[in-house]
């Protein structure tokens, strides 16, 4: 699990080993899931969740799960201590991968896309976690409405 902050959204990175047996097509065992998911980080990392959060989910299934959650400021909804409530949106998606440098014997199970300077891969078939944390080493993840752009705008190289 990778967690950022970006001003009011928190980035979640979840590799597939952590959501194996998630249905996301239930939306209330979803809904739990991320509950406790937050319980977990407000105790690792010295935050307080409380209020009403948006949480989108973007699937891929071979990394796993991106999770952006954002509060919402609502003013008529008082809550108590640590209540929480979610509204959960699940994607799902092909990420992308922004290439920095990257083992060139592993490009077979790649489609590779070119925007101007920038390299993107896409993976093309079922790799092992062990090609993912390589893949995971040298690249960064693009995934939601920012791969599909790349994806539209880019030249297919193989």
């Amino acid at each position: 699990m990778k967690l950022i902050t970006d001003g009011d959204m928190i980035i979640l990175y979840l590799n597939r080993m952590y959501i194996r047996s998630l249905d996301f097509t239930d939306k209330e065992a979803t809904e739990k899931y991320m509950k406790r998911l937050l319980k977990k980080i407000s105790n690792k990392y010295d935050m307080s969740f409380d209020g009403y959060y948006v949480v989108n989910l973007y699937v891929d299934v071979n990394y796993g799960v991106v999770v952006e959650i954002i509060k919402e400021e609502l003013e008529y909804l008082d809550y108590f201590g640590n209540q929480i409530e979610i509204n959960t949106n699940v994607s799902y998606d092909s990420f992308l991968y922004e290439l920095n440098n990257f083992d060139s014997d592993l490009f077979d199970k790649f489609l590779v896309y070119k925007v101007k300077d920038k390299l993107y891969l896409k993976i093309d078939e079922n790799i092992s976690d062990v090609e993912m944390g390589k893949l995971l080493e040298c690249c960064k993840i693009i995934y939601g409405m920012k791969a599909d752009e790349i994806i539209k705008k880019a030249r297919l190289v193989r």
